[in-house]
């Protein structure tokens, strides 16, 4: 069952919420790091400036609770396709549809930019992430391929597509 929080806000992220994101994108890519292919210090030095013309220059929605920001979620676009990325809820939210609620949301806006298929990719292991992607309408295209590295050890990544 989900349990929709009260109060919750899904928008697109704008430039004077680049100093919310930044905090975010850092916590994510530091609890996180094998599940970007980003790195924390590849963002931490970064000005404030490069986080808000990544907001203005991309689709990165915001999950709020209040005033905080307690997700994200993006999506890059071309022709007719489109990928899911940088999809993270603070661990205190998690489990209550939150990631559903930006994913409804981003799908939205994947149609009307003329999107017929979302892809993504996703680490073999994080079986969480899979479940929510699988619950969503996502399928494993493809074989897994060692396209990652963290700590010294090769992470075999999963393309999930879905037509919309």
């Amino acid at each position: 069952m989900i349990r929709w929080p009260r109060r919750l806000r899904v928008r697109r992220l704008r430039a004077e919420d680049a100093a919310l994101w930044r905090d975010l994108r850092l916590e994510a890519l530091s609890n996180h790091p094998e599940a970007y292919g980003a790195t924390h210090d590849d963002w931490a030095g970064r000005p404030l400036s490069d986080f808000a013309d990544s907001v203005e220059a991309g689709c990165i929605l915001g999950a709020f609770k209040g005033e905080e920001l307690i997700g994200s979620m993006a999506l890059d676009t071309w022709d007719s396709g489109g990928e899911l990325s940088a999809v993270y809820v603070r661990a205190d939210h998690r489990g209550k549809g939150i990631a559903r609620s930006m994913f409804q949301t981003l799908r939205r806006e994947a149609k009307g930019r003329g999107v017929r298929q979302l892809s993504l990719t996703v680490a073999e292991d994080n079986i969480p992430a899979r479940r929510f992607y699988a619950s969503a309408g996502f399928c494993a295209s493809g074989q897994p391929s060692r396209s990652l590295t963290r700590d010294g050890r090769l992470l075999d990544l999963i393309t999930m597509t879905m037509a919309l």
